[in-house]
Formats: structure tokens, C-alpha cells, sequence
């Protein structure tokens, strides 16, 4: 089984979201619908009710949606929790320091970490986006040891990665894999059980292809499979042992959520 551990259903237009449908049921591709704010919450509840097995949404603040919530973390918190209850995983959360210049540091930090707490106090898993502040979340991550982590599409530093693959936290690979040497070099030194394919669609790929001039990005979930392949190839293991490993590693994480 294919297994997206990382894609945004919500943001698909009403006829792309239809096709992106057909498409994980027709190729049985296991889809995790990462959310940003309440809001896009509900949205992927409903898609992933009326729609298949085969998703399963969770609920997240990511650190570019923080304006509109109060500024006292006991407030942050308890507008939160009802959200984080009912969501068997929590993501899409973390803090961005290089693309987000609107919210400050100090206010992202008290809603990912009231994300963090819950998932403390529940011994839930966290996907946590780390953009330009790899180095803060990792002293952070330290106040929360029984939170599970997967870190998404990781891009910084050598050594700060390592200190997450010590601490054994699951790292996330995407279509960035076919276009960069680093995220390569990364992907070589993390151990096949922190292993997990993303696509973060549907605007990771056109992004990548427009940043690197590249006409015709693909934005269907069936990206996953190339994603898959890619993967294989850097890891020099075959394209089918490579995605029963990341089939694996997305059912001990997900556990009973996981109805095929």
C-alpha cells in the first residue's frame, strides 16, 4: 500500500478534490489530511467521512495560522483542546522563522507548544513543520518526551538532524527528493524505521517546479508513487521493499486508524 503522510486535501479545488478522491480509492493510497487552523479541520472531517476509509484527518495549527488566536497560552489552550481531542494525530503544528514574518516567534511558541502539551499528556503523535527554526524546536521537543514527532520535510542543518534521528523521530521524505542533493544526503543517513513518504499537496510539488523552472508539476495524490520511487533510488533498495517499509512504519504509528 502507497502511504501519504502528508498532504493538505482541504486546499484542493471542489473538481481536484473529486479526482484526488478517485484516485486514493482507486490505487488504495493510505492518506493522512494534515490540517492548518479549525477551519480547515472541519473541512477535511467531512472530505474524510463522506469519502474513504483510506483517509485519515488530523487536527493542527500551522504557525502561519496563529494570528487569530487569543495571546495568553491558558486561553490558547483552552480553545485548542476540544480540537486536539478529537484528533487521533496532531499536525500540521511547529514553528516557521524563515518564511513567516507576520507572527512572532513568541506567539507561534505558545501554540505549538500548547499542540505539544496535549500530545505530552496523551502520548499522541505530533507532524511538525520546522522551517528556519530546527534548532529552537529541537530545545523545545526536549519539555515534551512522551509527545511522538514526525518531522516534516526537514531541509536544515546536518547536525540538527542527526540529534532528531538520535532521539527517534520520524522524518518525512517528499518530491523534494528528486530535486535536491541535501534533502539526498539527509534521506541516506536516516534509518529505514524513521522512514515516511509525503507529498504535501497539492501545492508542493508546483512550488518546487516553479522555484526550479520546470514546466508541467504534478499535483495528483498518485505523485506518492514517484515520491516512492525516488526514495528507493536514494536508499539503493527496490521500489517494492521500500514502500512495505513505509507502509510499516505508517501502521505502527497509526495504528487501529488504519481500517484497509
Amino acid at each position: 500500500m502507497l502511504v501519504d503522510f502528508h498532504t493538505h486535501l482541504d486546499q484542493y479545488s471542489p473538481s481536484a478534490l473529486r479526482a484526488a478522491i478517485n484516485c486514493i480509492r482507486e490505487n488504495k493510497i493510505l492518506t493522512v489530511a494534515a490540517s492548518c487552523d479549525i477551519a480547515s479541520w472541519e473541512k477535511n472531517l467531512k472530505i474524510a467521512q463522506s469519502a474513504s476509509d483510506l483517509i485519515i484527518p488530523t487536527f493542527g495549527v500551522h504557525p502561519s495560522y496563529c494570528a487569530t488566536l487569543p495571546e495568553h497560552a491558558g486561553e490558547i489552550a483552552t480553545l485548542l483542546e476540544p480540537y486536539l481531542t478529537q484528533s487521533p494525530v496532531i499536525g500540521e503544528i511547529g514553528l516557521d522563522f524563515f518564511w513567516e514574518t507576520r507572527i512572532p516567534h513568541e506567539k507561534q511558541e505558545r501554540v505549538f507548544r500548547a499542540c505539544l502539551d496535549h500530545c505530552e499528556r496523551n502520548g499522541k503523535t505530533a507532524v511538525i513543520h520546522t522551517k528556519g527554526a530546527e534548532e529552537r524546536i529541537c530545545d523545545i521537543l526536549r519539555d515534551f518526551p512522551h509527545a511522538k514527532i514526525v518531522i516534516h520535510w526537514y531541509d536544515g542543518s546536518e547536525e540538527t538532524f542527526k540529534t532528531y534521528l538520535d532521539r527517534g523521530y520520524f522524518q518525512t521524505f517528499g518530491c523534494e527528493t528528486r530535486y535536491s542533493e541535501h534533502i539526498r544526503h539527509l534521506l541516506a543517513l536516516t534509518p529505514n524505521e524513521l522512514l515516511l513518504s509525503e507529498t504535501d499537496n497539492p501545492t508542493g510539488e508546483p512550488w518546487l517546479c516553479e522555484k526550479q523552472g520546470i514546466a508541467g508539476a504534478d499535483n495528483s495524490p498518485l505523485l506518492i508513487r514517484r515520491v516512492v520511487k525516488d526514495i528507493a533510488s536514494a536508499k539503493q533498495m527496490s521500489e517494492a521493499e521500500t514502500e512495505a517499509i513505509l507502509e510499516k512504519n505508517a501502521r505502527d504509528i497509526l495504528g487501529e486508524l488504519v481500517k484497509a
